[in-house]
């Protein structure tokens, strides 16, 4: 069975018995995806590169103490959400954002503006709109962390709502619940109207 084949949880496994390549798996599965997430909560591609490798490396040095009951990928964005909240309480790390700009060096697919790609949602076709760019750009930046994470865990990363709702310490309804809020927080930041609601329903 090639490494691709094996979970998380056995490459784990086989990291903590001493197998190299078993975690350098586990670090090529995760560090596009990881970077991707930082980035979305930090927007400095510079500070989330470093993030993503301070990440790993508690990793490795943790491996021990994981708790092979769990799911890894939980566990890891926990880890990552942690690092990536505590770079963002030093000021110095905030700057200015392009929605163009790309999310990882070298892949022209995936830009900023896809942090609120939901299929389900208006923002993001509301961000395609060249007009819109700068107040979109606005909005985002203005969006509370814990909209700014919901979005990337479950929207862009793709992680289920009871996955989401381990790394951010919560309940799967209020995953559900959260999304919806950052969705109508778009829309209503940019005095937008979401169709079928009501003006009592809104934020």
């Amino acid at each position: 069975m090639s490494s691709e084949q094996l979970s998380d949880e056995i490459l784990v496994q086989k990291a903590r018995e001493g197998d190299t390549k078993a975690f350098e798996e586990l670090f090529d599965r995760y560090k596009k995806q990881l970077l991707n997430f930082i980035y979305r909560l930090i927007g400095n591609r510079e500070t989330a590169e470093e993030v993503t490798q301070e990440v790993f490396i508690k990793v490795y040095n943790k491996l021990e103490i994981f708790d092979p009951s769990k799911k890894f990928v939980s566990w890891i964005y926990t880890i990552a959400r942690n690092l990536a909240k505590n770079a963002l309480r030093d000021k110095k790390y905030f700057s200015a954002r392009s929605l163009e700009e790309t999310v990882v060096p070298g892949d022209e697919t995936m830009h900023l503006k896809d942090v609120i790609a939901d299929s389900s949602a208006g923002p993001d076709q509301i961000i395609e709109d060249d007009e819109l760019a700068e107040d979109a750009q606005r909005v985002l930046d203005s969006m509370p962390i814990k909209y700014r994470e919901v979005i990337a865990l479950c929207s862009v990363q793709g992680l289920t709502y009871k996955e989401a709702a381990v790394v951010l310490g919560c309940s799967i309804a209020s995953i559900s619940v959260r999304l919806e809020e950052a969705k109508l927080l778009f829309m209503k930041k940019l005095g937008i109207d979401m169709p079928g609601r009501k003006e009592s329903d809104s934020l």
